[in-house]
């Protein structure tokens, strides 16, 4: 009994509470990183409708597209508000504005 160090089992045991809390927490990050995924293209879809206001106040465009970071964002113009469509994680998301 005057042995020095960690046994085996006292190993065991904190490799198991260390899983056990890396395990705990993974789900909650993958959770926080698709809902900051979400918000920031809900984000660049806002930015793109203000550009949508910018190019239909100069030139009277009705419908465009703009490519950012290799996702696409459709505009268009109709009664009275720009709507952006786009491809979510979870499938189609769309944001429309008032002009």
């Amino acid at each position: 009994m005057d042995e020095k160090g960690q046994s085996w089992p006292e190993a065991m045991l904190s490799l198991v509470i260390i899983l056990v809390i890396f395990s705990s927490l993974l789900p909650m990050a993958t959770k926080l990183t698709s809902s900051v995924l979400i918000k920031k293209n809900a984000m660049i879809a806002a930015e793109t409708s203000f550009q949508a206001a910018i190019h239909f106040r100069a030139n009277g465009q009705l419908s465009g597209s703009r490519t950012h970071e290799g996702r696409d964002y459709h505009w268009t113009v109709a009664g009275g508000e720009i709507c952006v469509t786009y491809e979510e994680v979870r499938g189609l998301g769309s944001k429309c504005v008032n002009l």
